[in-house]
C-alpha cells in the first residue's frame, strides 16, 4: 500500500531541504487518520522521537516549544520558537474567507528558521504524490 500523500508529502519535503529527523523531536499536532498518525509513524521509521498532540493537550503551547520540528495538522497553532521548522498541513479560512493554515505564517516567519506557507506548501506535492501513487498502482495492475 501507499502512505497517505499529505503525511508522505511532510517527509519528503524535509528530505528535500536536507532537514534531518534522526534523533530530532517531532511534535504533530493532529491525530487524525490521514494526516497525524501516518506522518508520525513515518517519522518513528526514520528514528525520529514523536509526540503526538490534539486540540484537547494540556498545555499545548509549551510542548510545542519543546519541539525540533512541528508540523500542524489542527485547528490553530500558535506556539512556536526559534530554531523550529514547521511544515503547515492545514486548511482553513480566514474572516475574510481566504484559504490559510494552521499557523499564522506572517507572525511565525521571522522566527522559525523554516516554514511551509498555506496556499503554496504541502499541497502541491501532495497532489504529486497522489498522482505518482496512482501511476504507480496502474503499472503494478498491468504486469
Amino acid at each position: 500500500g501507499f502512505a497517505p500523500s499529505t503525511a508522505e508529502a511532510c517527509v519528503r519535503a524535509l528530505d528535500f531541504y536536507d532537514i534531518p529527523v534522526e534523533g530530532k523531536h517531532v511534535v504533530v499536532v493532529g491525530r487524525s487518520l490521514v494526516v497525524g498518525k501516518p506522518v508520525a509513524m513515518l517519522l518513528l521509521r526514520r528514528n525520529a522521537s514523536v509526540t503526538i498532540c490534539h486540540s484537547r493537550t494540556e498545555d499545548l503551547p509549551k510542548i510545542m516549544r519543546t519541539a525540533d520540528i512541528v508540523i500542524c495538522a489542527t485547528g490553530r497553532a500558535r506556539a512556536f520558537r526559534e530554531g523550529q521548522t514547521v511544515l503547515d498541513v492545514g486548511i482553513n479560512f480566514d474572516k475574510d474567507g481566504n484559504l490559510c493554515g494552521d499557523v499564522d505564517y506572517e507572525s511565525v516567519e521571522p522566527v522559525v528558521d523554516a516554514i511551509t506557507p498555506v496556499p503554496g506548501g504541502l499541497g502541491s506535492v501532495t497532489t504529486s504524490i497522489t498522482m505518482e501513487h496512482t501511476v504507480s498502482a496502474a503499472e503494478k495492475t498491468i504486469r
